[in-house]
């Protein structure tokens, strides 16, 4: 049996922890508590549901809502559906974070993980353990000091707003535009939530206002807003990775060794699974977790080759600056 910390209570240090706890090892979680909040709304693909409750149990998902399909207009104006119950895994899920992780950290108390509040790197100072497990998030608190450098693939953020659900659709929506893209889901609660995505220097001036103004220029995402929203926060959603993710008694888990472009709905799910393998990976040495770092690795190259694929999809600004870094 191991003795392990574990630096952040989001999905995926949930993931590691419950793994890690059910299988004998002695698990402390750090929930820092101040972190910044996530994002208020996130999509699950078909098939994702099943998989977090593989790791969590059943019923993790209660209270969430079930996505039905999802309609992206994308190398054109018209908008295309596609029908989740046509799909092999069913269903995707529209997802309230702030609900789903609290219920993961419950999920990880009752499992025998003992789940405290405070700060990450310096419990990680003052805690002799077997393994510490950095997740931190992006910024890789305990990578970053132990020699992970990160490698961004660009400067993506999101500037998203919460505002009340008109809509009888519980479909996830995704428009492109000329400085970048748009989705929308509903959330739990009545509300929905809209991001538009765009590189960081591209975001100038008040971010409320640039939002507002791109969001009159759509064709279909302003038809989800009746009124503009008090507030719009920015967040990174650049994919990045690590260039090592492990080391001698620490690896990295979700953001803090892989983080996705939220264009593939699947950093949640890739987070969560990656990380529950990782715990049974450090139980068989060395060469177990260069395997597990080498199909994060195998997986990063997925979503890249996938993400380069939807943006040659899209040729309607091909001279604007966010659609040309993205052909050069």
């Amino acid at each position: 049996m191991s003795s392990i910390l574990v630096a952040g209570a989001g999905p995926s240090g949930c993931a590691f922890a419950i793994t890690a706890a059910q299988r004998g090892h002695a698990v402390t979680m750090i929930d820092e508590g101040r972190r910044r909040p996530p994002w208020t709304g996130e999509s699950l693909p078909a098939g994702g549901g099943e998989l977090l409750e593989s790791v969590f149990g059943t019923s993790v998902l209660n209270g969430q809502q079930s996505s039905v399909g999802s309609a992206a207009a994308w190398g054109s104006a018209e908008l295309v559906s596609h029908d989740f119950m046509a799909h092999w895994a069913g269903a995707g899920r529209h997802v309230d974070r702030r609900v789903l992780d609290e219920h993961l950290r419950r999920r990880c108390a009752a499992a025998g993980v003992t789940v405290m509040t405070g700060n990450a790197a310096q419990a990680v100072a003052r805690t002799q353990v077997d393994w510490v497990i950095d997740a931190t998030g992006r910024a890789g608190a305990i990578a970053s000091r132990r020699g992970g450098r990160q490698v961004r693939h660009d400067d993506q953020i999101a500037l998203i707003a919460t505002v009340p659900d008109t809509s009888p659709q519980r479909i996830t929506v995704m428009e492109s535009c000329e400085i970048g893209w748009w989705y929308s889901l509903p959330v739990p609660g009545g509300d929905r939530v809209i991001a538009l995505l765009t590189d960081a220097d591209l975001a100038t001036g008040e971010r409320r206002g640039l939002w507002v103004d791109q969001l009159a220029r759509t064709d279909h995402m302003r038809r989800y807003v009746d009124a503009p929203p008090t507030d719009v926060a920015a967040y990174p959603a650049n994919a990045a990775h690590r260039d090592h993710i492990v080391g001698d008694g620490w690896l990295a888990v979700g953001d803090a060794a892989v983080s996705c472009d939220p264009l593939s709905s699947q950093g949640l799910i890739t987070g969560i699974v990656m990380a529950a393998h990782a715990a049974v990976a450090v139980e068989g040495g060395p060469r177990a977790l260069d395997d597990w770092a080498a199909d994060y690795r195998v997986l990063l190259d997925e979503h890249l080759a996938v993400r380069s694929a939807f943006w040659q999809a899209e040729e309607r600004w091909l001279d604007a600056p966010y659609w040309s870094r993205r052909r050069s």
